[in-house]
């Protein structure tokens, strides 16, 4: 079971072992892009690519055909990554060996829908997948396996989604070798330690300038690919794709640009400044700062207006 990107790897890694796979059970069609055309999940793609069964029932809560349809498909493991629906302990429990999941945190840390862009926000040095034993409860299952994953002062949630992914494909074919050999171990997660990740709001996006510089910085890189950082300038929306943390004091006020070089934007911040590497204007194609500099008029002195928080 799995919908977006972060599911593909998983599959394709199973398709290549030769694994048995019965039946992909992803999201139904959704509107997508400008014209809002009905487009298929990447996974139901790459199962139909692969002569695999496709299924996508809208819920398995609300659907007790849905359920009845899987109990009619004999099956050792239940496999979830970023499926994109609670599922009740009816589908749970119909795998003979063991519902997994693979999940972008190392658990207990970053339990629910926003790991990675969690993470980067608030400034982890590490994070990594983790294959856990599914319950219902979200994300509180016991931990199978797991592979730890640096983060990179230049990573966006897009590339560090992108190593995670694959990480988690590599973690999961591990860990279905280890039931093989009789080897699993369940380790039962301390709920002492845990936290969650909140789902991204697209208010979020509205970036205050008034926050010390190494916080913007992370917060921007967190809110890269969705729902991407914003400030106001000559009252339009100015999209801030990339930026990186600056290490000089500043005592301009918040928002002021304070320097221009051919490759950045320097800003200030309310402790320090961060460099603007990448922007877009509304309606506008994104541009590295060398390039948006040739077509917009930003200079020293200038205010970008940020949200107040």
């Amino acid at each position: 079971m799995g919908t977006p990107e972060f599911a593909r790897p998983s599959l394709e890694r199973l398709i290549q072992a030769d694994y048995p796979i019965p039946l992909v059970v992803t999201q139904p069609n959704r509107p997508s892009g400008r014209g809002q055309k009905l487009t298929p999940p990447v996974v139901k793609q790459l199962a139909l690519q692969n002569n695999i069964s496709v299924f996508q029932p809208e819920s398995f809560r609300h659907d007790p055909a849905a359920i009845e349809r899987l109990k009619k498909i004999p099956h050792d493991f239940l496999v979830v990554a970023a499926f994109g629906q609670i599922l009740p302990p009816e589908v749970l429990n119909l795998p003979r060996v063991a519902p997994l999941n693979v999940h972008a945190s190392l658990l207990p840390a970053y339990r629910g829908a926003a790991p990675i862009a969690r993470a980067i926000i608030e400034g982890e040095q590490e994070t990594g997948v983790s294959i856990q034993w599914m319950v219902e409860a979200l994300d509180m299952g016991d931990i199978l396996y797991q592979i730890p994953c640096r983060i990179e002062e230049s990573d966006t949630s897009g590339s560090l989604h992108d190593r995670l992914s694959q990480m988690g494909a590599q973690a999961l074919i591990h860990c279905l070798e280890l039931f093989r050999q009789n080897k699993i171990h369940r380790k039962q997660q301390d709920a002492r330690v845990g936290s969650y990740a909140l789902k991204l709001r697209k208010e979020e996006r509205q970036i205050d300038f008034h926050q010390p510089a190494v916080q913007l910085h992370r917060r921007i890189m967190g809110l890269n690919p969705w729902p991407m950082a914003e400030c106001q300038w000559m009252g339009q929306r100015l999209r801030i794709i990339r930026a990186n943390f600056v290490p000089r004091p500043s005592d301009a006020e918040p928002g002021t640009i304070v320097d221009v070089t051919p490759d950045q934007i320097v800003v200030a911040c309310l402790d320090g400044c961060i460099g603007l590497l990448e922007l877009q204007m509304e309606n506008k194609n994104r541009l590295l700062t060398s390039e948006f500099l040739k077509a917009q008029p930003l200079r020293t002195g200038m205010i970008l207006g940020g949200h107040r928080t």
